[in-house]
């Protein structure tokens, strides 16, 4: 037995290199393995699952370094439910390429499989409503300009999701309240829907777009002008001044394409219809174009009762 025990340290540091080489070879070996990673489930704000999702097992294939690495890492799966989803499942296709981006850097290891790849999800009930949205929008001109048309908002209503008791109060949402300044010709906006008052009802879009075109105030006067009724031509009264002069002020353009035909001047009285032989005032509005303020001058006319027949009237 002394072969043995001869020179042993030199044996003994030869066998233990024949055993690091052994393992070096094989650690370069391809090996195929299992294990298990966590799926988490990010859920909407005011909705829970019932029941916890499963365990997923991955397959993957690598060097034997590689997979030794691994075994002391946790590795998991993230994916996000919907804000918008108002059924009570939610079907997850997990495919091996979402598991490879959650291995760490630099492992050379290859995902062959993922079971199951597909995983249904039973979520808690809720409702759906769709209601109208108020702008809380206001626009400042500069000097010398007018918005011309009012603002237009795109979408004009929201979906809202979320408990049906909670859906039950709400029968409209607004938008943050924003004041636009110093803009000239044609602006959009996007402004956010105020999601405070709404706790844990959630909504789509979250925003809408506000537009408007900002133009130049132009000012115009026109003569001659008839009063009438609502109705016409008045008839049964003597109008002192019969006809009068209205001063407009609104967008450069709109001005410039009114005419005579464009405005009404019709009188209202003020008190009674006037005695035989008395008179009684009557105030002056005038109906104008949308966008286009107006005013007549002067702002009221005398009426007296018609003792003969009425003469012909004509517009203009």
């Amino acid at each position: 037995m002394q072969w043995l025990t001869k020179n042993w340290p030199i044996k003994g540091a030869a066998l233990f290199l024949a055993l690091m080489l052994y393992v070096a070879v094989q650690l370069q070996q391809p090996v195929t393995t299992s294990f298990d990673v966590t799926l988490n489930i990010q859920m909407p704000r005011g909705r829970a699952l019932v029941q916890k999702p499963p365990k997923v097992r991955v397959q993957i294939s690598g060097k034997g370094s590689q997979i030794l690495k691994l075994r002391s890492l946790a590795g998991d799966i993230t994916r996000r439910v919907p804000d918008t989803l108002t059924t009570s499942t939610y079907a997850i296709h997990l495919d091996p390429s979402e598991v490879e981006l959650a291995l760490p850097k630099g492992a050379d290891v290859r995902v062959m499989e993922v079971r199951p790849s597909e995983i249904t999800l039973a979520l808690d009930s809720v409702a759906r409503k769709e209601v109208r949205i108020v702008s809380l929008v206001t626009v400042t001109p500069d000097s010398g300009q007018v918005l011309h048309g009012g603002l237009s908002m795109t979408p004009t209503s929201v979906r809202l999701v979320g408990p049906e008791q909670s859906l039950a109060a709400i029968d409209s949402v607004t938008t943050v309240p924003m004041e636009i300044t110093s803009v000239t010709g044609e602006f959009t906006r996007q402004v956010p829907i105020d999601t405070m008052p709404l706790g844990i009802v959630r909504l789509a879009p979250k925003q809408v777009t506000v537009t408007g075109e900002m133009g130049l105030i132009a000012e115009r006067s026109f003569g001659g002008i008839p009063v009438e009724t609502g109705a016409g031509a008045i008839t049964n009264y003597i109008v002192t001044p019969a006809r009068v002069s209205v001063a407009v002020r609104g967008p450069e353009e709109r001005v410039a394409a009114l005419t005579r035909d464009s405005l009404r001047v019709v009188a209202h009285l003020t008190s009674g219809p006037p005695a035989a032989g008395g008179t009684s005032v009557a105030r002056i509005t005038v109906i104008a174009p949308r966008g286009i303020t107006a005013r007549a001058i002067p702002d009221s006319v005398t009426l007296r009762r018609r003792t003969g027949p009425a003469p012909a009237t004509r517009r203009g």
